[in-house]
């Protein structure tokens, strides 16, 4: 018996769990037990009961109204621009047989990005302020997920470039076209860790997860109609092909992506 307490004090320590000591301050902030499939544990701190049971109390402070209001601020922001504007800039590229369409995928695309880029702003605010949250993995993807939309014009214009050079599709184009399915697709999961993560109900949080999923399928959908299309009118498949059936259109883009 004399070693179990050592071992359980080991434990704890090894899970990131304070335990008392003179440089452990007795009054700590509490969190709701879900946010353990979110957040590190050592980023957690836990308040017992002062009863033998050791059950976690509620939360002692509520969240001033400024935070409130932009932790709902930074949701609604993602939300529009991860669900609504992205995946449609995705899908009228794909739909539209207009000059114009690269035009409006782009402007779609800027659009959604600049959305994104407020929202992270309040989210960076919400991580940091008044504690640091940083390192919660909704941020971190938040953060990964912005960055490599940022570099997504960069792959078009490139693309762009060669195109208008040499007519034929090269490895920026893939990697645009790749990149954005993937980053698209992280960032949409990500608002749903997002929801747990600022303790929203849970009709909202299937809520988002329907919507998500519908609107998800839809530009894959689209994206795969699109392959077989082409396949079928007997063109290459891959970007490639939309570029050379694109620009030999009336309707078509030059680099049609």
């Amino acid at each position: 018996m004399g070693s179990v307490f050592p071992n359980l004090l080991f434990l704890l320590f090894s899970l990131g769990i304070p335990t008392p000591s003179s440089n452990c301050p007795t009054e700590l902030l509490s969190f709701p037990t879900r946010h353990v499939l979110l957040t590190p544990a050592a980023t957690l701190p836990l308040t017992l009961s002062q009863e033998e049971g050791g059950e976690m109390d509620e939360p002692s402070k509520k969240p001033s109204p400024v935070r409130e209001t932009a932790v709902m601020t930074h949701g609604i922001l993602m939300g529009i621009a991860f669900v609504i504007f992205f995946p449609a800039g995705a899908i009228l590229i794909r739909l539209l047989r207009s000059p114009n369409a690269i035009w409006i995928h782009a402007a779609t695309q800027i659009f959604a990005y600049t959305l994104a880029l407020a929202g992270f702003g309040l989210g960076v605010y919400i991580a940091v302020y008044p504690g640091k949250q940083i390192n919660v993995y909704h941020p971190i993807i938040g953060i990964v997920v912005i960055g490599f939309f940022a570099l997504q014009p960069v792959w078009a214009l490139v693309q762009h470039y060669y195109w208008r050079k040499e007519k034929k599709r090269t490895v920026w184009g893939v990697v645009h076209v790749w990149l954005g399915r993937v980053v698209l697709t992280l960032g949409m999961i990500n608002g749903g860790l997002g929801l747990m993560l600022s303790d929203n109900t849970t009709k909202g949080e299937i809520g988002y997860g329907v919507v998500a999923a519908v609107v998800w399928l839809s530009w894959v959908g689209v994206a795969v109609w699109s392959e077989f299309k082409k396949v079928k009118e007997g063109g290459p498949a891959g970007e490639s092909g939309m570029e050379e059936r694109k620009e030999a259109s009336p309707g078509g883009t030059e680099d049609g992506k």
